[in-house]
């Protein structure tokens, strides 16, 4: 009976050229999700901003049918029929995805990757300023 020798799997060379172009695809997408996630974090707070402006008209609107003076609240939260999930209160933000508003008028956000934004609420206007690193 004749024995068959097989050399079966890959050689040493066709393993690190499939490592090389795995390390390349790597490379090539980790960033671009990275920069997904971020883009959904701002959109995120971007909805949240809008609710928080739309709760303040609505507070706003009525407290002219109620006293013919339009006025807003000192904290905008405070208006929302919901507080976002992350919200705690007054004070800064320490924890990921946490929501507060600030003794200064800001109503700050941490985001997961530990970066804090801010946005100005003035209470004589009802306006929000533009998203500001913290």
């Amino acid at each position: 009976m004749i024995k068959k020798i097989f050399h079966e799997g890959f050689s040493l060379v066709e393993l690190i050229i499939v490592m090389v172009l795995l390390g390349i695809l790597a490379a090539v997408a980790v960033p671009k999700m990275g920069n997904t996630i971020s883009s959904g974090e701002e959109a995120a707070e971007d909805a949240i901003i809008a609710a928080l402006e739309s709760a303040i008209e609505m507070y706003a609107m009525d407290q002219v049918v109620a006293n013919s003076n339009r006025s807003y609240p000192s904290n905008p939260f405070d208006e929302l029929d919901k507080a976002p999930e992350g919200y705690t209160g007054i004070g800064t933000p320490d924890f990921d995805g946490e929501w507060v508003f600030t003794s200064d008028s800001h109503v700050a956000h941490q985001r997961n990757d530990n970066t804090r934004f801010k946005w100005y609420y003035n209470s004589m206007t009802g306006e929000f300023g533009n998203r500001t690193n913290y």
